[in-house]
């Protein structure tokens, strides 16, 4: 296992250098590593985006053509809005945070939802009314913790009787605070939060991308890029959080590979194309 990760944090590393050598094609390589990004992990929920739904949402000059697109752009923003917070998270605890504080969490949760003034300013000039009180009340509903055992989910896996969401979330926010989980390698430390969430699973919504948001807080926090679960290892990204966190760990790590092979090949292609140039 030491290997593996050595192997990581090598490729992790390299990729820096290439990001820092090259300012240009790494602009272009960040917009295109958020749109996989935002694309694959609303995939996993089955929610797929179109290249032109993606576009008009993440294109700095802002508004679509169509006001058809309208509902699923805001939604791609919730989830654009939910990446840049754990990236401030990061970059302002840096590697020695470890606690993920209960407050983050309902951040993550609220901002997927869009329930931020930001979110609710933006679909309100869009929408040009204002909501209802059952509106406001259902959006509240939604924010809180998850009230019953859903009969039909994306997820299989045995999750927390509603009665238990409180005490063990907040016993899973004490333990990413205790001195054993800071010795852990980062790559178990996400691993393990992730699985010990969807284990709690504690919202009606969103609880699968709080959880994925949770361990790349973790991972951006060690230095390591995001982690993008590809959707065609859906089945077994849900399969994963039936046994223990090693099986889940094993498959962060496959994919954490995969998107670090692609990206060195992205930056070692254009230093190739670069000393043939000159």
């Amino acid at each position: 296992m030491k290997e593996r990760y050595q192997e990581l944090e090598e490729k992790t590393a390299k990729l820096r250098d290439f990001l820092q050598r090259f300012p240009a094609p790494a602009r272009e390589f960040q917009q295109v590593f958020e749109m996989s990004w935002i694309y694959h992990d609303a995939a996993l929920e089955g929610v797929v985006y179109t290249p032109q739904e993606l576009q008009a949402a993440l294109a700095p000059t802002g508004a679509p053509t169509e006001a058809s697109l309208m509902p699923v752009v805001l939604e791609i923003r919730n989830q654009k809005a939910a990446c840049d917070f754990i990236r401030q998270e990061a970059a302002a605890g840096g590697r020695k945070a470890s606690q993920i504080p209960l407050t983050s969490i309902r951040r993550m949760h609220d901002l997927f939802c869009g329930n931020t003034p930001e979110a609710q300013a933006a679909r309100a000039a869009i929408e040009r009314r204002e909501k209802s009180e059952k509106e406001l009340a259902r959006e509240r509903d939604r924010s809180g913790f998850r009230k019953d055992m859903p009969l039909h989910r994306t997820y299989f896996h045995d999750i927390a009787q509603p009665s238990k969401i409180q005490g063990m979330l907040e016993k899973l926010v004490d333990y990413t605070a205790s001195a054993e989980f800071r010795e852990l390698h980062p790559i178990k430390q996400a691993a393990t939060v992730q699985h010990m969430f969807l284990q709690v699973f504690p919202f009606t919504e969103h609880s699968g991308k709080v959880g994925r948001m949770m361990t790349n807080l973790v991972l951006l926090r060690h230095g390591y890029m995001p982690c993008i679960i590809h959707s065609i290892d859906r089945q077994r990204y849900y399969e994963s959080f039936r046994g223990t966190a090693s099986n889940f760990r094993t498959l962060l790590m496959e994919q954490m590979e995969n998107s670090l092979d692609n990206a060195l090949k992205y930056f070692q292609e254009h230093a190739r194309r670069q000393r043939s140039a000159g």
